[in-house]
């Protein structure tokens, strides 16, 4: 679940700590990642919860509560530490189920010797020293296609926004438009661009994973199955397409304010000339008066 731009994980851990009472809440990756597990006592189900808290992408994920779950005890609680905070309406949320085995266990329905994904389940193997960095790995996963869904909601509402713009443009009609709106357009598309492909991981494997061989493996088979990469390559087009709306329409208003500008310097031209006409006619009338004086 996507709640905001990042994570400040030291008040993150300071509010479990300190306001919930979950001492066992501690960094799992220093800088990315942190984790703490819920007892059964504070939720319906019988069994304790991890949750990681992804600091960079601005997401926490739960593994075995429900999204309301996950709201109530998790994202609520947690606001004060979020940076960038999203709107209710803004986060983004992707259920995705699991299983825990191991390649003995009969009723696991899978054998496997390490963790994996089956279809679109994920797998954990307990074959593992630390399956929590097994979990963190498809977190990173989940995460990174939340994260990429808040991208792209956020440039669906740009172009909704500039429809109308387009659309009177094709027609020949007025934009209807000033300056100042265009230029928080193109703000918002450089912002969008730069979360997409400069100031996130979400173009690249996280460093962390170039060193844990498994970790990747599972981080691109998530990533694979959630089909991130052609939508990145997806949202990458149609901010290309946006961003040639928006110079076109800048252009457009340009040369709509410069004829303004040419008009407005004709009609002051005009003005002029009109007041050396009067001066003139005024100062023939003044000439004239004499002379009929002496006849």
């Amino acid at each position: 679940m996507s709640t905001c731009e990042h994570y400040n994980l030291a008040k993150a851990i300071e509010i479990l700590h300190e306001e919930l009472g979950l001492r066992n809440a501690a960094v799992l990756i220093p800088g990315e990642i942190a984790h703490v597990s819920f007892p059964h006592s504070w939720r319906s189900s019988a069994d304790a919860t991890d949750v990681l808290i992804l600091g960079s992408s601005g997401s926490v994920v739960g593994w075995g509560m429900t999204e309301s779950e996950m709201r109530e005890l998790v994202v609520e609680p947690l606001r004060r530490a979020e940076v960038g905070s999203y709107g209710p309406e803004a986060i983004e949320s992707e259920d995705m189920d699991f299983v825990t085995a191991t390649s003995t266990d009969p009723d696991s329905g899978v054998n496997v010797e390490r963790s994996t994904m089956v279809g679109d389940v994920m797998v954990v193997s307990d074959n593992i020293k630390d399956p929590i960095l097994v979990k963190a790995a498809f977190s990173s996963g989940l995460a990174r296609s939340t994260k990429l869904a808040t991208l792209e909601n956020r440039l669906e509402a740009h172009l909704s926004a500039t429809k109308d713009l387009i659309d009177n443009l094709a027609a020949g009609r007025e934009l209807g438009i000033r300056g100042t709106k265009l230029l928080q357009l193109t703000g918002e598309l450089l912002s969008l661009r730069g979360q997409l492909n400069l100031h996130s991981e979400l173009i690249e494997t996280p460093d962390l994973y170039w060193e844990e061989p498994e970790l990747e493996q599972l981080y691109s088979l998530i990533s694979r199955k959630l089909d991130v990469a052609t939508r990145i390559a997806i949202l990458n087009k149609k901010l290309d397409y946006a961003s040639e709306s928006i110079n076109v329409l800048k252009s457009h208003l340009s040369e709509e304010q410069g004829v303004r500008l040419e008009w407005m310097i004709i009609i002051l031209i005009m003005v002029e000339v009109g007041f050396e006409i009067f001066h003139f006619v005024e100062h023939w009338y003044e000439k004239q008066a004499p002379s009929k004086k002496e006849l």
